[in-house]
């Protein structure tokens, strides 16, 4: 047991000394989270805990393992802690006057390219780099393996977009990227910035027309690379197409690059206009449809402008198509829906109706036959609505007789339970006796009627005194008779 040691409330009561040489130099160029690592870090050195692991630490600090262990990593490279185990991680935290005094590997790298630093400097004028950010663009240099020249080229890049105040670390992210896409020359490095400035360019542009006064986010400018590079459009193809985001309420770079994926054949401006002027048509077809429909939507979507383009492929006009929607539209106002249409352009796929004169003449004929349904049932008595489904059966009635004779059959049906039945029935044996008149239906229909049920008894005849018994003289009752 040692002779001394601090008590368990000295823990929490206690104060953890933090040297001005971190506070100076290191924190203002960190990660927030690497110093909160680096600070409990070094609480643990002055007060340690025997269950503490990287894993106890990060669930204590609100952090994943592998960042906690990111950081310890970025302090070693700053030479501020070392290593001293891997299984369990374990590390020492250096005393920071000392490893100044003495080269850490870093310090020797910076050495190394004190010319590259010299030129890094010249580029910031008259703000002084830290060594922290020297240390940060050699590790660019000796870990990602990018050439010194192509650093320079990075970092005057974005002192031309951002003015000289910005903070290094924003560069970390770019330097990684250059690095998985192979930029070792000064070719490459400035043909990369160039595609990245008229990335730049358009989506500045992009928020010019959507009236925003700000510069584009980094993401912003990454989406506009990919319709420039990815997609080969033209800023002028891009443009062009902000003028859709105008029916969205709230403008932005996803919605225009929903429009842009749709319109991914268009290159040119030429091209978009084209393509935009054509879906235009296609929703003024379509808003045209919902109105015969009475329909009462305020826009209209994607899967409708898919479905009506689904249409045209098929080989429908349309007039056509327009045509059957005031149609169904006449029936009932707001009753149906696209749903019907698609339903019904189905059907007329198999009866081989496509141009406007064939659906014109079909329906025609429907609304001939549903006129003629509506005769029947009121020859036959019957109170019924008049549907496509009477259409339907008045055509199976038409293919049994002629009208005049379906209406007779009607009139004939009067006073039956299931008029439309018995109509169908009567329709069925005249045929099948080769009846096609009215006439020859009439005298069909009277040998099939049974005889009235007194005419089928035998008549009894009488003698003429016999018929007296049955006679009265009322001349005998006569106020006139004399006596």
């Amino acid at each position: 047991m040692p002779l001394c040691t601090f008590s368990g409330s000295y823990f929490m009561l206690g104060v953890t000394p933090v040297e001005n040489i971190f506070i100076q130099n290191f924190l203002p160029h960190a990660p927030g989270d690497y110093v909160r690592v680096y600070l409990y870090g070094l609480m643990q050195c002055h007060h340690p805990a025997d269950d503490m692991t990287l894993e106890r630490m990060a669930h204590l600090l609100g952090m994943e393992e592998s960042a906690v262990q990111s950081a310890f990593q970025y302090w070693e490279r700053q030479g501020l802690v070392q290593r001293v185990s891997d299984n369990p991680p374990a590390y020492e935290y250096l005393n920071l006057a000392f490893s100044m005094n003495d080269e850490s590997p870093m310090e020797k790298a910076v050495y190394r390219h004190r010319d590259f630093n010299t030129r890094m400097q010249q580029l910031f004028g008259t703000r002084l780099l830290h060594p922290a950010e020297f240390m940060a663009a050699c590790e660019w240099v000796e870990e990602l393996h990018l050439p010194e020249q192509v650093v320079l080229v990075m970092v005057e890049h974005f002192i031309a977009q951002k003015g000289r105040s910005f903070q290094f670390r924003q560069l970390e992210k770019t330097a990684m990227q250059w690095a998985e896409r192979g930029i070792c020359t000064v070719e490459a490095a400035q043909e990369m910035l160039a595609r990245d400035s008229a990335a730049y360019k358009t989506a500045q542009k992009v928020l010019e027309r959507f009236n925003l006064r700000r510069g584009p986010t980094k993401e912003e400018a990454d989406m506009a690379r990919k319709w420039l590079e990815e997609w080969g459009m033209t800023e002028e193809a891009v443009l062009a197409a902000c003028r859709e985001t105008v029916k969205g309420r709230n403008p932005s770079f996803g919605y225009l690059d929903g429009i842009l994926a749709k319109n991914r054949g268009a290159r040119s401006v030429d091209d978009m206009s084209r393509q935009l002027e054509e879906k235009e048509k296609l929703r003024k077809a379509v808003k045209d449809i919902h109105e015969a429909l009475g329909i009462q939507q305020a826009s209209v979507s994607e899967e409708e402008l898919d479905a009506y383009r689904n249409y045209l492929a098929a080989g429908f006009e349309a007039e056509g198509i327009l045509r059957l929607a005031r149609a169904i539209g006449r029936q009932g106002p707001g009753r149906y829906s696209m749903e019907t249409i698609d339903a019904k352009l189905t059907e007329f796929v198999e009866k081989g109706l496509k141009t406007d004169m064939q659906i014109a003449e079909y329906l025609d004929q429907q609304r001939l036959l549903r006129e003629q349904a509506l005769r029947v049932y009121k020859a036959s008595g019957q109170d019924a609505l008049v549907t496509n489904a009477s259409a339907a059966q008045m055509e199976e009635w038409l293919a049994l007789a002629s009208f005049p004779v379906v209406l007779f059959a009607a009139e004939c049906a009067q006073g039956t339970r299931l008029p439309s039945q018995y109509i169908t029935k009567l329709l069925r044996e005249w045929k099948k006796a080769g009846v096609t008149t009215v006439e020859e239906a009439r005298r069909q229909r009277a040998a099939q009627r049974p005889a009235p049920v007194g005419l089928q008894y035998e008549q009894r005849a009488y003698t003429e005194d016999e018929m007296k018994k049955f006679t009265v003289d009322l001349s005998q009752y006569s106020e006139d008779k004399k006596p």
